[in-house]
C-alpha cells in the first residue's frame, strides 16, 4: 500500500510540474494573442480610414463592433489616443505607439493612414517576436516542469 501511495504521489508531482510548464506557455501565448489582435485592429482602422473619411470616434465604434477588438477596450474610447495599449509591448515601443496614436488627431487622412500603417507594422513585428517566444515556451516549459517534478520525486523518495 505504501508503494502505491508513493507511485501515485510521484505521478502527481510530475503532472503538477508539467501543468506548471503549460501555464507558463499559456501566459506567453496570451501575450502573443493580445499583440496580434491589437496589430489587426490597427490594420482594420487604417483600412477603414483609407476608404472612408471617418472621425476617430466613429472608427472606434466600428472597431468595437467586432468582439475581439471590443475586448481590447476600443468601446470605451472617444479618440485613438485613449486606446489602451497591450501590456506585452516593450516600454520603448509602447511609447512610440502612444505618440503615434496621439499624433493621428492632428494629421490629414493620408498622413493618418501612413502613421497607422507604420504602427501596424511595428506591432506585427512585436507580435511575431512574441509568437516565436511562445513557440519556444511551448516546447520547453512543459518538459522542464515535468523534469522538475521528476527531480522532486527523486528527492522525496
Amino acid at each position: 500500500m505504501s508503494l502505491v501511495l508513493r507511485l501515485l504521489g510521484a505521478v502527481l508531482l510530475v503532472a503538477a510540474g508539467a501543468g506548471g510548464g503549460l501555464a507558463v506557455y499559456k501566459r506567453s501565448y496570451a501575450r502573443w494573442r493580445q499583440l496580434h489582435t491589437f496589430a489587426r485592429m490597427l490594420g482594420y482602422l487604417q483600412g477603414t480610414l483609407a476608404y472612408q473619411p471617418l472621425r476617430a470616434e466613429e472608427l472606434l465604434r466600428r472597431a468595437a463592433a467586432y468582439p475581439e477588438f471590443a475586448r481590447l477596450g476600443a468601446a470605451g474610447c472617444r479618440t485613438l489616443a485613449e486606446l489602451p495599449l497591450p501590456g506585452a509591448l516593450a516600454p520603448a515601443l509602447c511609447q512610440e505607439v502612444r505618440q503615434g496614436l496621439e499624433q493621428l488627431a492632428w494629421e490629414p487622412r493620408a498622413g493618418a493612414c501612413a502613421t497607422l500603417r507604420r504602427l501596424t507594422a511595428l506591432c506585427e513585428d512585436a507580435a511575431a517576436q512574441c509568437r516565436r517566444e511562445a513557440q519556444a515556451a511551448r516546447s520547453l516549459w512543459p518538459r522542464l516542469g515535468a523534469c522538475a517534478g521528476v527531480l522532486a520525486v527523486i528527492l522525496l523518495w
